[in-house]
């Protein structure tokens, strides 16, 4: 049950992630800004304490804070990577690299052993995210993207690791809230205090000045009516990515994540000539070929885990 709540969680994030990058390439400037949007936002989690019947003490509350502020980083660090690379090089490194340590992670903390049919349909996922989040690559990748890329990768995964521990322990509603407010935490640190230009961006968004005449990008209030629908369907995937990993294997939940980029590739099909405008998505004939192949793979990826 939880590998079909996991890929509910991804669809609705791969919906996500296509406005996630119409916002980055026509709203947002600084990296900072829409990671600490996510983190914000994540406080609205807050609404679901009076349901939480024990809350994280002792060992399980520094677990809570490592994943909280692990979470909101790891975005930073990930739009930073973009910034300073293209994303057909980015993203491939990063979907790779975040199922694999989270895989190391749960082998070494917690003691995780999977099945071999499992293992290959792993792979086989791990696979086919490299190829559907590739793309063509005009520029070699500068050393500062690919750093960020891996940091990125690597609190990922430990937020995975770290979160799954604090369900193990307290039950998925009290480690989703308290990891959410860590995370709304860490978000306004990271506006205020770390890049105050990116509150100001943010601020500019949703309020912005009437006698700022033209701008250049997207409509302000597009912008934010776009950022309010995708936080809605990341928050939906969030939780139901959260609650695949609180019942089931922490690594193969993350390597499901192939979903968001097959929906990706579905969508740029469906949009044709605007694909490569608001989503910087590629349809030549290579392209269509090699994310063909890369969805026969994931659909036998799946058939191998799917029991």
């Amino acid at each position: 049950m939880w590998i079909f709540i996991a890929i509910f969680g991804h669809m609705a994030n791969g919906l996500a992630f296509v406005i996630d990058k119409i916002l980055l390439n026509q709203a947002f400037k600084r990296s900072a800004t829409y990671a600490g949007l996510v983190g914000l936002l994540s406080i609205l989690a807050i609404t679901l304490s009076p349901w939480v019947n024990i809350w994280p003490r002792g060992i399980t509350l520094l677990w809570v804070i490592i994943s909280g502020v692990a979470f909101t980083t790891a975005l930073w660090m990930f739009f930073s990577a973009l910034s300073r690379g293209e994303a057909s090089r980015v993203v491939p490194i990063i979907s790779a690299l975040i199922p694999m340590v989270t895989l190391l992670g749960t082998t070494i903390f917690l003691h995780e052993r999977l099945a071999l049919k499992e293992y290959i349909g792993f792979f086989l996922l791990i696979i086919a995210t490299i190829l559907l989040s590739s793309g063509k690559a005009t520029q070699r990748l500068k050393k500062s993207a690919i750093i960020y890329s891996i940091i990125s990768a690597i609190l990922f995964a430990v937020m995975s690791v770290t979160i799954k521990t604090i369900y193990d322990d307290v039950g998925f509603l009290s480690g989703f809230v308290s990891t959410r407010v860590i995370a709304a935490l860490t978000g306004l640190i990271l506006i205020t205090i770390i890049d105050p230009l990116a509150g100001k961006e943010i601020k500019n968004i949703f309020a912005p000045k009437k006698s700022a005449g033209k701008q250049k990008g997207m409509n302000p209030k597009t912008a934010a009516i776009l950022a309010i629908v995708g936080q809605s369907l990341g928050g939906l995937g969030f939780v139901g990515v959260q609650l695949a990993i609180s019942m089931g294997s922490a690594a193969i939940v993350n390597s499901l994540q192939v979903i968001q980029f097959a929906l990706l590739v579905v969508i740029a099909f469906i949009m044709k000539s605007k694909a490569k405008t608001l989503l910087g998505e590629s349809l030549e004939k290579s392209v269509i070929v090699v994310k063909s192949i890369a969805l026969v793979l994931m659909a036998l990826g799946l058939a191998f885990i799917v029991k």
